[in-house]
């Protein structure tokens, strides 16, 4: 092609037409315009596609993480409620007992199995240990501007100021049940005499009644915060945020 164009060019110059070079040069300077335009445009969309599919695979490995938080969250959700029902229930159940002196009779026999139900219930533990490698991997690198939804970067940036939030319940909770409950249960309960008089006397002791208050309240906290921080909202708007047609 360019030895035509050469060619073109000697005989209209060797012809002494002018005019006609001119139109002919500016024509083949067009053409070139043209061609690095459409290289530029070729090569533009060939980047915008990696980028495209690069968005893609962080939207897919994000995704993945939070249908699995959510999987994970609204068990805990369910296991605390659950956990929390026990705590009122002992509580509610704790003034059929005369705690001047606490015994088990006939008639309260039946409401100690269920206090005693409750209470494997009320002091068990589950935290929220959620997946975030993707979101971090994503922050702590250039292709953060790869995502192009607004409402995503930003929910994206906000996660972890959030799941501090939650978590920094979950941690008080933890630290009440593991560093002031469990020492004073293993020092007052004995496990292998269950109806050791010693044992019921510590269950429906001031500071056991204290404690198991402070469980349900603390409880009730987590919970109330997955609402009032949007724990739970954020995850599913991130969810559908990087949901594709092919995803679930």
């Amino acid at each position: 092609m360019i030895a035509l164009f050469r060619k073109i060019r000697k005989k209209l110059v060797n012809e002494n037409h002018f005019s006609k070079y001119l139109i002919y040069a500016v024509g083949e300077i067009v053409l070139v315009v043209i061609g690095i335009l459409i290289a530029l445009y070729i090569n533009n969309y060939n980047e915008r596609q990696k980028e495209h599919l690069k968005e893609q695979a962080f939207l897919k490995e994000i995704h993945l993480d939070f249908k699995s938080n959510k999987e994970q969250l609204d068990s805990i959700i369910s296991y605390n409620k659950i956990s929390l029902h026990a705590g009122v229930r002992i509580l509610a159940l704790i003034p059929n007992f005369d705690l001047k002196n606490p015994q088990i009779t006939p008639t309260t026999f039946s409401v100690r199995d269920s206090i005693g139900y409750y209470n494997s219930l009320v002091w068990r533990n589950k935290s929220f240990n959620p997946k975030d490698g993707s979101i971090e991997a994503l922050l702590n690198s250039s292709s953060f501007d790869l995502i192009k939804n607004d409402t995503l970067r930003r929910n994206l940036i906000s996660w972890k100021d959030v799941l501090e939030d939650y978590t920094e319940e979950e941690e008080f909770a933890s630290n009440f049940l593991f560093n002031e409950y469990g020492p004073w249960a293993r020092e007052s309960f004995d496990p292998d005499i269950p109806d050791d008089p010693n044992n019921i006397k510590a269950f429906f002791s001031k500071r056991h009644r204290n404690f198991i208050n402070q469980r349900a309240g603390d409880l009730s906290n987590i919970l109330n915060t997955v609402d009032e921080e949007g724990v739970l909202d954020m995850i599913n708007a991130i969810i559908r945020l990087t949901a594709s047609e092919d995803q679930d």
